[in-house]
């Protein structure tokens, strides 16, 4: 298991929650010290907007990457065929594209200071959706929602010719989209 490798072991599985919790308190902390006077309240709707953001990211790419083209449909297929396994993007290549593709346009269009919150917002959404997905994975469900947590992503496993239930931290985007739970046959 390389440093590139989609199958983690636990060091490097464990890396993503340890890299990212680091970002997020970095960016949460060059905010809080270091940002413009004034701009709390601003920082807030930012970290919210990435937050949001990231719900529709975590869908989108779900529903269309990871179940669409190859070779994505094929190493998604891997973590279906094996869900207990620890796989997943490489911490190193999902940091470079988060940098690449949510950090940049967004310090392009709004600055460093926008970008850096709309950042935290989408990271806390991401670290959010990694926990919920080892939890729904590894975890025994001790509340009802968690339960339900379990039982929406269990059908996302389980629905081989009926594709659904995308979301997982979030159902909203499945509701929109028309991709939510399907009545069992």
């Amino acid at each position: 298991m390389g440093l590139l490798s989609l199958e983690h072991g636990k060091a490097a599985y464990q890396a993503d929650f340890v890299v990212y919790g680091a970002v997020v308190a970095g960016l949460a902390a060059a905010l809080a010290w270091s940002g413009p006077r004034g701009s709390g309240l601003a920082d807030l709707g930012w970290i919210a907007a990435g937050l949001w953001l990231w719900t529709l990211l975590e869908y989108l790419l779900h529903r269309f990457v990871l179940h669409g083209p190859q070779p994505f449909r094929r190493w998604h297929g891997e973590h279906h065929a094996r869900p207990s396994a620890l796989i997943g993007l490489p911490t190193l290549l999902s940091t470079a594209l988060f940098a690449l593709l949510v950090y940049t346009p967004a310090w392009l269009l709004g600055g460093g200071w926008r970008a850096s919150a709309l950042m935290l917002g989408v990271l806390l959404g991401y670290m959010a959706y990694a926990t919920m997905h080892h939890a729904v994975h590894h975890w025994p469900a001790r509340t009802a929602w968690m339960l339900e947590r379990k039982r929406w992503h269990a059908r996302h496993h389980h629905a081989r010719h009926d594709p659904q239930c995308f979301g997982v931290t979030f159902g909203f985007w499945d509701r929109v989209f028309g991709s939510g739970p399907r009545p069992l046959r």
